[in-house]
Parts: structure tokens; C-alpha cells; sequence
């Protein structure tokens, strides 16, 4: 929660227009990390993103005086990212992440 707080208020600071990029980073450094953590078939991004809530991140904080900032609009735009461009992001992912897949031979 304190690195959310600290990437939250960078994005205040950079006057990013309440785009949040610095908070959209943080999830997408701690989803790539769950994608290697994880026991689960990361082909499934339903179900990575499901648990990645459930099991991994904050989605709203507290801030001055008690106001609370939610986090969710970015979220679900890195989740539609994901997987729109899931080809990309599984060809990304490999070696570190997940075994290279076998490439199809054209008929």
C-alpha cells in the first residue's frame, strides 16, 4: 500500500491529467510478477486476473483526510490491454515466464 500511495502522488505531482500512468505501472510490474509467481494456467487471463485481485493487489487507497481514491478504471484498462494484445504479451512472456510454445507449420 505504501508504494501505491508513493505512485499516486508522483502522478499528482507529473500533472498527468488523472491519467495515473505511474499507478498503472506499479500493477502491471506486480500482474508480470504474478504471471511468473502464479500455480495457475496463465493462458487463462480470466482467471490470472481474477485471483491477480483476489490474491495480489489493493485496488482503492486512503489518502488525505480520508478520501479514497479507486484504482479499478486502470486496472480493467491494463486487463482489456492484456488481452487485446494477448499474443504479443504470451510471445513476451516466454522464457522467463512460460516455456516457449511450439510454432504451428502452415498447412
Amino acid at each position: 500500500m505504501k508504494q501505491l500511495r508513493h505512485f499516486y502522488k508522483k502522478d499528482l505531482e507529473a500533472k498527468y491529467s488523472k491519467e495515473y500512468l505511474y499507478v498503472k505501472a506499479f500493477y502491471v510490474h506486480h500482474l508480470l510478477d504474478y504471471f511468473r509467481e502464479t500455480r495457475f494456467d496463465i493462458h487463462d487471463l480470466d482467471l490470472i486476473f481474477k485471483k491477480f485481485l483476489q490474491e495480489k493487489i489493493i485496488d482503492e487507497i486512503y489518502v488525505d483526510k480520508g478520501n479514497k481514491i479507486n484504482f479499478q478504471k486502470e486496472i480493467l484498462s491494463i486487463f482489456k490491454l492484456f488481452r487485446t494484445n494477448k499474443d504479443q504479451l504470451f510471445a513476451d512472456l516466454e522464457g522467463d515466464y512460460i516455456s516457449p510454445t511450439p510454432k504451428k507449420k502452415s498447412p
